[in-house]
């Protein structure tokens, strides 16, 4: 396993610095649209620069040279089946708008699994400099230092990130981030769902929460969080797996809480509201 998590780092890496390069010479342009705020990939908030078809393909070309024969999953390229149990799974740039709009939080994202469950994973923040590695049974780590989860016990005291994820509004975020400003210390939104996962597996917050999720943005940082002691689930308390679905992650502690005050917005609960907050 040692060789693929190699791999991942050198892939991350790789892209990461690409990216670095380019932002800081400030040239960025947007596929599909002649405005920076919108693009082609159907929801007006989120966009993608020629920077992530570039580290993209940096990644594909350094995966497929050591690792012919492996499926990989990235968010620009879609999924190339080989028929293998191994499939890595890539966001080349997560936090493509921070990027475009040159706030520094964005990432690299690579995870490799084995029949569908992550045994791998690597998140590269190359301008806060910044790389957190995990391996199954091996622990995380954040520039080398072992790191895990948070302590925090009342729900009163936690910090928590989230994003909408994949969700085509705002209405159930908006929800659920004011279900949980009620009863937590503070809620964030970083704009990177890959630094907010490894942000709860370093103990920097308790929780972070996202809805409709695809597992590009988050697999390397659920095996984070999962190896740093932490806990993640669906909205329905089931362990989380591949499939694009809302997701919890939290030090274990204050999770079913945690889960309580997002379950207004989650379709299986009998508390469940899709009504909007001026209706």
């Amino acid at each position: 396993m040692e060789f693929f998590t190699k791999t991942a780092m050198d892939a991350a890496l790789l892209a990461g610095k690409h990216l670095l390069s380019e932002y800081k010479r400030h040239h960025i342009e947007v596929y599909g649209s002649d405005t920076l705020s919108i693009s082609n990939r159907g929801l007006t908030k989120e966009i993608t620069s020629i920077r992530d078809h570039e580290a993209d393909k940096i990644i594909i070309d350094l995966i497929t040279d050591r690792h012919p024969g492996h499926n990989l999953l990235t968010e620009e390229t879609g999924e190339i089946n080989n028929g293998s149990p191994y499939t890595w799974i890539i966001d080349p740039l997560d936090g493509s708008s921070n990027y475009v709009n040159h706030n520094p939080f964005f990432a690299v994202s690579v995870c490799l699994a084995y029949e569908n469950t992550p045994i791998t994973g690597v998140i590269f923040a190359p301008f806060i400099e910044e790389i957190a590695v995990a391996r199954k049974g091996h622990g995380c780590t954040l520039n080398g230092r072992r790191v895990s989860v948070s302590s925090t016990a009342e729900l009163s005291k936690i910090y928590a990130v989230g994003c909408p994820g994949g969700d085509k509004n705002n209405l159930r975020f908006s929800k659920m981030s004011y279900a949980l400003n009620e009863a937590i210390k503070d809620f964030r939104k970083m704009g990177s769902a890959a630094i907010e996962a490894y942000t709860v597996a370093s103990g920097r917050v308790d929780s972070f929460v996202t809805l409709n999720i695809p597992a590009w943005d988050i697999a390397a940082g659920a095996l984070c969080v999962e190896e740093a002691g932490g806990k993640v689930t669906d909205f329905d308390g089931n362990p989380w797996n591949l499939n694009k679905t809302d997701v919890c992650m939290s030090n274990g502690i204050v999770h079913d809480e945690v889960l309580k005050r997002v379950q207004i917005v989650n379709p299986n609960s009998d508390v469940f509201s899709d009504k909007s907050f001026l209706a």
